[in-house]
């Protein structure tokens, strides 16, 4: 069975998902922009950036997520208070952040 959210809700402090086998996934927002997988963020990550500014400390508390929207059948893409919005989350890297899933029943 190809895992499929059957439900993507916005959480006062980030998201959670309900998968097709049973699942239920939180995320807060600060793992979830930790974790964009776009191509600047990732750049960033790895110290590709020769002149990387870093946030100020208080980065993740002021940053809210604006809105969530689908890709297909395959992604979501979070849009972000600051304007960021090009990562696009496949849904098999938003099931592999979640740990431990909670069974929902």
């Amino acid at each position: 069975m190809k895992l499929q959210p059957t439900e993507i809700k916005r959480l006062p402090a980030g998201i959670a998902i309900q998968w097709n086998d049973g699942y239920r996934s939180e995320y807060s927002q600060t793992l979830l922009r930790q974790k964009c997988p776009c191509a600047r963020c990732d750049s960033l990550r790895q110290g590709k950036e020769p002149l990387r500014i870093l946030p100020p400390d208080d980065f993740f508390e002021k940053l809210k997520l604006t809105d969530i929207q689908l890709v297909g059948r395959y992604a979501i893409r979070l849009i972000w208070s600051d304007g960021h919005r090009t990562g696009i989350y496949p849904f098999d890297l938003l099931r592999s952040l979640s740990s431990p899933p909670t069974n929902e029943t």
